[in-house]
């Protein structure tokens, strides 16, 4: 077992949800998230938790380097519950689908059941979440 399989699998044993994990070596970086939003206090506790992991210690015997930290207002959302939290805002779609401009524009109006819908002035759009490579936070 890698460092990458070992920090998902500790994750997802915590109420916290893995967004991103790269890991190369003995460093390690993790962006992490909850459907509230997370706190640094829960990110605090994570670490906590992955540094005191006694298959960490068994693996890096001198620790490793690890990053934890939350999705910024410039990092990609890729989960549901992040659109789902961001109803309301405007966003930029990036997508693959035939007759919509890519990236499309607008205001999340819903997301639910997989499907996520932005309103523009010139018309209202349906995604699916599969359909989206990646969308991101428009700030004005």
């Amino acid at each position: 077992m890698d460092l990458s399989e070992i920090l998902e699998e500790i994750v997802t044993e915590s109420e916290v949800i893995l967004v991103n994990c790269t890991a190369s070596g003995d460093h390690a970086k993790l962006v992490v998230d909850t459907k509230e939003g997370i706190t640094l206090d829960e990110i605090t506790q994570l670490t906590r938790v992955i540094k005191q992991n006694p298959r960490i210690d068994e693996l890096y015997h001198s620790g490793i380097r690890l990053e934890v930290t939350s999705p910024g207002i410039g990092f990609p959302m890729t989960e549901m519950f992040q659109y789902e939290r961001n109803v309301g805002r405007q966003v930029r779609i990036y997508h693959e689908l035939d007759g919509i401009p890519n990236p499309a524009e607008g205001r999340i109006v819903s997301a639910e059941e997989s499907v996520v819908i932005i309103e523009n002035k010139k018309r209202t759009l349906l995604f699916r979440l599969d359909d989206i490579e990646k969308g991101l936070i428009v700030i004005r």
